[in-house]
């Protein structure tokens, strides 16, 4: 348990020195502007190049504004929005589930048997061609995809939106349709102050959600409460990074050490989802029939698996969140606050206001 502790430490340490050095503090306007830009350009390097950090990135700034726009629910309807995000995510999901796949394969090859090593490359061949056929399904999906409209939606024009939606108006215009100008030429404007009362609210129930998570964590190989033990990391971790981006303090050992989590119950998922995927393939009568000697070395791979599963699960737990991911949440927390309630202060009485 000691030894558990002192590596997460170790790791944690590691990837808080690793921190960039804080930045100017940021509206969240500024902050959804640029992940709308940051989704448009990796949505258009996934359908040019379908590379495998392309499609990284592209959930990974889904997941971000997702997170970003969480804060507007009190400010405008955005839970459609965050729907369509999450469906994208997923769809990229099933194609990244592959790259997992191949690169977990790749790491093990060089360091087995012969044996082994034609194991994983009959596995490492199907994996490849299933993912051809995935990414080609996605693709189609993803085509249709407009990052431009769902910045109108926000009420974001970033310049090259706004050329693209002005010559749209010109044309409507022409043929007396009377287009929606107001919805549609302005940069959304938040109440700023407004937002970070909901955010602390929202940081207090995340950081509250993730511990009783937490506490409840016991050594298992079951996926669904790993899976909803890591979301619950992530979605603290996610809303930490927008307000200390935009300025309500520093959060980088907090942070750390929630990657360091996520990245260890991830490690685990990738071995579950592979063993699975293989367990699937052999499982295919079609394929037994036709491969009955192969399908029994895949089956031994899947055993390999299993093993580096339960040696994964035995650094994983206890699950000890440490004091200063509470203290850091709960500092960070009260400066939202007092943003939002310094704003309330400034805010004229409608008796005061008709005085004057």
């Amino acid at each position: 348990m000691a030894e558990t502790e002192q590596i997460l430490t170790t790791e944690v340490g590691a990837r808080a020195a690793k921190e960039p050095p804080a930045r100017q503090p940021r509206k969240l306007v500024e902050i959804i502007s640029s992940q709308l830009a940051a989704l448009r350009a990796y949505h258009r390097a996934v359908l040019e190049t379908e590379a495998v950090e392309a499609i990284h990135k592209m959930r990974v700034t889904t997941r971000r504004l997702q997170a970003s726009l969480d804060l507007l629910e009190r400010e405008m309807k955005v839970r459609k929005l965050k729907r369509r995000l999450r469906n994208w995510r997923r769809r990229l999901s099933t194609v990244r589930n592959y790259d997992v796949f191949l690169e977990l394969i790749e790491k093990e090859t060089p360091s087995r048997g012969r044996a082994r090593r034609e194991q994983l490359e009959l596995v490492k061949g199907i994996l490849k061609e299933r993912r051809f056929h995935r990414a080609a399904k996605v693709r189609q999906f993803l085509e249709d995809i407009d990052i431009g409209a769902l910045a109108i939606k926000l009420g974001f024009l970033e310049p090259s939106i706004r050329e693209a939606t002005d010559i749209a108006l010109v044309h409507d215009d022409a043929h007396n349709q009377a287009p929606a100008l107001e919805a549609t030429s302005e940069t959304m404007e938040l109440d700023e102050r407004s937002v970070a009362g909901y955010a602390a609210e929202r940081l207090d129930q995340r950081l509250e959600e993730f511990q009783a998570l937490a506490a409840q964590s016991h050594p298992t190989n079951n996926p669904a409460e790993l899976h909803q033990l890591r979301i619950a990391a992530k979605r603290v971790r996610y809303l930490l990074e927008i307000v200390t981006e935009m300025g309500y303090g520093d959060a980088s050992r907090a942070l750390a050490w929630l990657r360091t989590l996520q990245d260890r119950i991830g490690d685990w998922h990738d071995l579950e989802a592979l063993e699975e995927e293989i367990i699937a393939i052999v499982s295919s009568d079609e394929f037994m029939k036709q491969h009955l000697a192969e399908s029994s070395r895949m089956l031994q791979a899947a055993a390999h698996l299993q093993k580096k599963k339960e040696a994964l699960v035995s650094r994983l737990f206890p699950v000890r969140p440490p004091r200063y991911l509470e203290v850091t949440s709960q500092r960070i927390a009260r400066a939202l606050r007092r943003n939002h309630t310094s704003a309330r202060e400034h805010i004229p009485s409608n008796r005061s206001r008709a005085k004057t």
